[in-house]
């Protein structure tokens, strides 16, 4: 019998142990003080590097050092307990000391939340904000916040957008993922008509403690969750490798349904010529549907008819899309830009259940209206097959994203909705030093 090939073994070990060191290379400190108005300093305010790992406290000067990567730009937090978050974007190589100045919440917002507390709006409000900003997932399901009394809610009638506050930071345990999450929560809009959301928050993660299979569970359950990420994505762009990590891209845009409005003006002619007629019936198109059968013929008012019932536009789509075709790779930073709109499939999982139930039972309401002229119930609907998880992304003022090599990003500009938009939520993050074995 042959042996193993050690000396193989000893070089992938050897490999694995170099690819994990050059993860943490390049760092360096960054030092700061944090005071208030007046120049007192705070002592025992948290400061963090945020979507990561990285954080620390003031010492009693209201002085700290963080050790952080040294490429990229960091979004150094600063959050203290009955003071506003405040946020700063340091550059490579900047390791002069930062200063941070802490302005204390607005009576404002302390009534906000003090009214909201005593008028239980958690109990009103709790389950669409859990929804919209821990997520509908799987692990969002295993989720708690620790301090709900904290947060509180402005719902605004005329507009229905729901506003959440929080003066503190809010606390998130992740069972599945095994993370304690500290969130410095900035703006948070709920827009209860399209169920759309908007806000910015800042993380910081801690992982929990385990051992054994509670430990196992954490890892496969992470890789599982990063798999169908926006990080994944976003390492891949960076890295040109999005065949080989599963991931398609294709540009695509609406444009107006020609045949549609062909027809359209068929009918009109049509309408134009019989308008003297046409007025003394109640059922103005049954008569003119008569009046195009006779003229043109039975078969094209069957097809008459299925094309008014499609949509006004439809979606174009382009070929398979390359790195370079969407982006551009300068000073170790990769670019993001296109124009129209881009959809990204993933091609080596399907969906998860609940998002396929979430999606369908949304198509089936949509469809439901659509068909109820023609007495056709949700429940005649035959459900299609789960799909590869797919997302539409566009750039607000063609402005650039730019993509750090671990995969973060300044995605201010970027809007996402589809998988992506219903997936990226507290509930499925991962800190940015995450990488699967």
């Amino acid at each position: 019998m042959q042996k193993p090939c050690q000396p193989m073994k000893t070089i992938l070990v050897a490999f694995l142990l170099l690819m994990s060191c050059l993860r943490v290379a390049a760092q360096q400190n960054l030092y700061g003080r944090v005071a208030d108005t007046d120049g007192a300093p705070l002592a025992g305010a948290t400061v963090f590097i945020s979507e990561s790992k990285i954080g620390t406290v003031t010492d009693d000067k209201g002085n700290f050092v963080l050790r952080v990567p040294g490429s990229g730009n960091l979004k150094v937090v600063v959050s203290f307990i009955g003071y506003e978050t405040q946020m700063q974007t340091v550059a490579p190589g900047m390791g002069a000391n930062l200063s941070f100045v802490m302005k204390p919440v607005s009576n404002q917002l302390k009534d906000v939340i003090i009214t909201s507390r005593s008028n239980d709006n958690w109990k009103r409000w709790g389950e669409a904000f859990t929804a919209a900003f821990i997520g509908s997932s799987e692990y969002a399901a295993h989720c708690t916040i620790a301090n709900p009394q904290e947060i509180g809610f402005e719902f605004d009638k005329s507009t229905q957008i729901l506003h959440a506050y929080a003066s503190v930071p809010i606390m998130v345990q992740n069972e599945d993922l095994g993370y304690l999450v500290t969130i410095a929560l900035v703006d948070f809009k709920l827009y209860t008509s399209s169920n759309d959301v908007d806000y910015q928050a800042y993380y910081l993660f801690n992982e929990m403690k385990g051992k054994g299979e509670r430990q196992a569970r954490w890892e496969e359950n992470r890789r599982k969750v990063y798999a169908l990420s926006l990080m994944h994505f976003t390492r891949a762009l960076y890295d040109g490798r999005l065949k080989e990590e599963g991931f398609e891209i294709r540009r695509f845009m609406q444009v107006d349904n020609k045949e549609k409005q062909r027809v359209k003006k068929i009918y009109d002619q049509q309408y134009a010529l019989h308008a003297d007629s046409l007025k003394k019936v109640s059922d103005h198109m049954a008569a003119l549907n008569k009046i195009i059968a006779n003229r043109f013929g039975k078969d094209s008012l069957r097809y008459y008819k299925k094309v008014l019932a499609e949509k006004d536009t439809e979606i174009k789509m382009s070929e398979l899309l390359k790195v370079d075709d969407i982006s551009e790779k300068k000073d170790k930073v990769r670019a993001l830009s296109f124009k129209n709109q881009l959809q990204v499939v993933y091609k080596k999982n399907k969906e998860p259940e609940e998002y396929y139930k979430f999606r369908n039972n949304t198509a089936l309401s949509t469809e439901n209206i659509a068909v109820r002229t023609n007495d056709i119930s949700t429940s005649q609907l035959v459900m299609p097959p789960r799909l590869n998880p797919y997302t539409e992304m566009w750039l607000t003022n063609s402005i650039p994203v730019n993509i750090k090599e671990n995969g973060a990003m300044d995605n201010t500009n970027l809007y996402m909705s589809g998988f992506w938009g219903w997936w990226e939520k507290i509930g499925t993050k991962l800190p940015y030093e995450y990488y699967p074995d």
